[in-house]
Parts: C-alpha cells; sequence; structure tokens
C-alpha cells in the first residue's frame, strides 16, 4: 500500500513538473494504470452513449467504405453523426481518466474521420465532384464550427499566449479566434501572422514589446479623465501586431478574428469587429479600444485604411472602451457572423476566476463554490439592475449600466481553461510583464490547456476535418 502511495506521489511530482505535452501525457497515463482508469477507458460500457450503438456504427462505416458504396456511406454518415455526437460532448467522459476518455470513443471517430476523407477523394457514381464539394459545404453549415474566445484579465491576460501556442503546436487551434481587452491583444497578434510568422514569434518571444502601460502626465490624465497614455499602448500594439487590416489579417492568416468593442452612448450597441462586419477597420486601433478600461484609458476612435491608403475614422461619430464590459465572451454574436457552435474559452478575468473554477468538478466545495459563486452573480445583477433605472445617466448612470453588463454576462462555455488560481496573481494585474513573466505565462498557459487536449482533440475533431475537405472562406 505504501509503494502504491509513493508510486502516485512520484507521478503528481512529474505532472507538475512537466516541461511539455509530452512529458505530461507520460505522466497521466502513469496515473491511470494506478488508479485503474485506464481499465475504465477500455471499458466500453457508459450510461453517457450506446456502446452496442456505436460498435455497430463503425461496422458499418466499414463495410460500405470497403464496397466503395459512396452514396450509402454519405447517408450512414449524416444519420450516424447527428445520432451520436450530442453522447459523445458529456464532459462527464473527460473527468475520470486524465490521459483522455473511452477509447470507443476514439475508435469511433476513427471511422468517421476516415469515412469523411473518403468521401472527398473517391468517385461517387452519379455525383459530380464539384456535387461532392456542395454537400460537404452544405453538413459542414449545419455542422457549425469551434472558435477559441480570449477574455479580458489586464496583464494576466498574457496566460492567452500560452494558451494559444499549445494549442496550435498541437494542431488544435481553432481557425475563428475572438478577444477582449487582454485578449483581443493575443487574438490579434495571432490573425496577423501567418502560420510560419506565429512559429517564428513563439521561438522567439523577446521580440513582443512588453511595455504598454506608461503613467499619463498629470496635464494629459487631468484632460482624457485616465491613468496611463494611449499613445504609448498604441505604439506597442503597432509593434506587436502590425498596421493590417481585418481583411488583410484574414488573408495573411486564414484565421477569422472578431474583437469586441463596448459603447460609451446608453443607446449604442457593443460591436464585433472582423473581417465580414468591417474588412477595412485597422486591427491594432481595434484592439486598442477593446483595452480601454474606463479611468485607466481614454474611449478611443476607430480607424479604417481608405482605397488611397489613408488612415481614417472609422464610425467618426463614436468612441469605443474595454470589450470586456459589454462582450468579454461574445458567444451569441460569434454565432451568427461565424457558425460557430462550440466554445473553448481562455479566462483571466480576474472578477470572474474565482467563480468559473469549480464548474465541471466534483465534491463538496465546488458545489459550495458554486451556490457562492450564483448568489454573488444574482445579488450583483439584481442590484445593478435597479440602480440603473434609479441612476441618471449622468450621475452615474453609465457606470452602473456596465457593472449590470459584467455581472448579466454568461461566463460558461463548452470547454473552460483558466490558470492556476492564486490571489498573489491579482498584483500584477496592472503592470507590465517582465521577461520573466512573460516565461511563466507561456508555460502556465500551456500547463492549462494540457489536461483539457483530449476533450479538444474530440470535440473539434471532425469540424478540421470539414475545414481540410471544404477550404477556407474567401475574401469578398
Amino acid at each position: 500500500m505504501w509503494w502504491a502511495r509513493k508510486q502516485l506521489r512520484d507521478v503528481y511530482a512529474a505532472l507538475e513538473a512537466a516541461t511539455s505535452y509530452p512529458e505530461w501525457l507520460a505522466a497521466a497515463e502513469a496515473h491511470d494504470r494506478l488508479t485503474g482508469a485506464d481499465a475504465w477507458r477500455a471499458d466500453d460500457t457508459s450510461p453517457h452513449y450506446d456502446a452496442v450503438a456505436l460498435r455497430a456504427s463503425q461496422r458499418r462505416l466499414a463495410a460500405l467504405r470497403a464496397s466503395e458504396d459512396g452514396l450509402g456511406l454519405a447517408a450512414e454518415l449524416s444519420a450516424d453523426l447527428y445520432r451520436h455526437l450530442g453522447d459523445l460532448s458529456s464532459p462527464e467522459l473527460y473527468g475520470t481518466a486524465m490521459a483522455g476518455t473511452k477509447h470507443l470513443v476514439g475508435e469511433y471517430l476513427d471511422q468517421v474521420e476516415a469515412s469523411m476523407r473518403w468521401l472527398a477523394s473517391h468517385p461517387i457514381p452519379g455525383l459530380p465532384p464539384g456535387e461532392v464539394i456542395r454537400r460537404f459545404e452544405a453538413a459542414w453549415k449545419v455542422f457549425g464550427c469551434s472558435a477559441l474566445l480570449l477574455s479580458g484579465g489586464a496583464t494576466l491576460g498574457f496566460h492567452h499566449l500560452g494558451v494559444v501556442k499549445a494549442l496550435f503546436e498541437l494542431g488544435l487551434l481553432p481557425h475563428i479566434l475572438s478577444g477582449a481587452s487582454t485578449g483581443a491583444m493575443i487574438a490579434a497578434g495571432v490573425c496577423t501572422r501567418s502560420d510560419d510568422e506565429l512559429r517564428a514569434m513563439f521561438a522567439d518571444p523577446d521580440r513582443i514589446r512588453l511595455d504598454g502601460l506608461r503613467p499619463a502626465g498629470l496635464g494629459q490624465a487631468a484632460s482624457q479623465r485616465a491613468l496611463l497614455d494611449p499613445d504609448q499602448l498604441y505604439a506597442v500594439l503597432k509593434h506587436n501586431v502590425g498596421e493590417a487590416t481585418f481583411g488583410e489579417a484574414f488573408v495573411r492568416s486564414g484565421r477569422e478574428l472578431a474583437i469586441s468593442v463596448s459603447p460609451t452612448r446608453a443607446r449604442q450597441k457593443p460591436r464585433l469587429l472582423s473581417w465580414l462586419t468591417s474588412p477595412d477597420a485597422l486591427v491594432a486601433r481595434a484592439a486598442l479600444a477593446s483595452s480601454a478600461l474606463p479611468t485607466l484609458f481614454p474611449p478611443v476612435q476607430l480607424t479604417a485604411r481608405a482605397a488611397d491608403g489613408r488612415e481614417v475614422p472609422y464610425i467618426p461619430a463614436e468612441r469605443w472602451v474595454d470589450g470586456s464590459i459589454y462582450g468579454d465572451l461574445p458567444m451569441r454574436r460569434m454565432s451568427r457572423l461565424f457558425n460557430a457552435n462550440h466554445f473553448v474559452v481562455s479566462q483571466t478575468n480576474p472578477h470572474v476566476l474565482p467563480f468559473v473554477r469549480h464548474h465541471g468538478r466534483r465534491g463538496l466545495q465546488p458545489a459550495l463554490v458554486g451556490l457562492v459563486s450564483t448568489t454573488v452573480r444574482g445579488q450583483g445583477q439584481w442590484a445593478t439592475d435597479v440602480g440603473r433605472r434609479v441612476v441618471p445617466e449622468r450621475g452615474g448612470g453609465r457606470v452602473v449600466n456596465q457593472l449590470h453588463a459584467l455581472f448579466a454576462q454568461d461566463y460558461q462555455a463548452d470547454i473552460q481553461i483558466h490558470p492556476q488560481f492564486h490571489w498573489g496573481l491579482y498584483r500584477k494585474i496592472i503592470a507590465n510583464p517582465t521577461r520573466a513573466d512573460l516565461t511563466g505565462f507561456l508555460r502556465e498557459g500551456a500547463r492549462s490547456v494540457w489536461p483539457r487536449v483530449a476533450m479538444i482533440r474530440d470535440q473539434t475533431r471532425i469540424g478540421r476535418v470539414f475545414r481540410d475537405v471544404v477550404g477556407r472562406p474567401a475574401l469578398g
């Protein structure tokens, strides 16, 4: 017994010391062997799906490919996917073993992927090649897409860099990204670079400027009613992001970027800037607006590139502030714009982190934390709703509206990624990170991804095959 406990302690030490996903995975597999979770993975049965039906589906798909019955395979695949995928996305399937879920799940997805690629690469009697791709496009639209949403979080948002790096290196980075506040800065830096440029940035992170926060002078602070210098942050953003428009960024990277900005007027709606809604708007300027937290930065005028190359005002009458206020995780708008219906969230907002860590965990403590967080959120939403009804706009009503928006937002998603929470993080919220801090954010960001890799890989797998087969959309 003592020897088993020692082995388990050694495994936990190896998990903590891992510096790469292969190292972490080897330790996770050792953990599963010691705890018996590997036997659970090998056992087909589960209350979350019909194991007999899954095995039968695998046999039918394999037989249809072997007989080269393309029309039959397409019909079987269409019916089969929508029967089983909802069951296989249950979070409970990923809560027992550290290294992954039931082997049956992966084996079924293997058969589905093989069938999709067979249909895309083999002639089907009675169907011209163009019709096959058209049917794939229609099926992809029904199936939907996955998106990565990067929250706000001030300096803590640099954790997103490690998240993106880990997903990119594992081939799991969604092609649709949104960002708010610091998340907008990170998403912008990712989506304005080609894959080769992104690899180069991660290979040499010292090229990233980290000096975006500089106190404004007394006169400037008084005139702009904000404590920090927006020109300094904009200069850093242009260095890190470049001067591309949303349309140019999409052409360069193949990734679809969305940046959330919040209005300063009560009757104006928040915006989600993208190559679809604002192809000529400048990405760096949108990231600046999305990061303009009131009292720290003044509201920002968006700009666009005119046909003659000049930088001109975009929506000239409006000014914009921090995107996290009204759209930290703009899932509904992402669904409308990009047909996204599966969301992976990297969450670093300091007012959200204490209340999301319990989700997906079992036991009394997570249940109590969930109860407290739900109560706090509900009471805060009620109190600010009352406040915005009685406080006039010029008497603090705008602030009350913004607080209500923070309480009312939905911060839950299909897959949640967040750093290990500790109160010491709050000391670094509004400070330029050091090079050592950046190294730590990259490391901890990657470590927060590794326990979610199996779920992300499985739940985004069919969507990634659709994108491989159909290709990316065209600009214009």
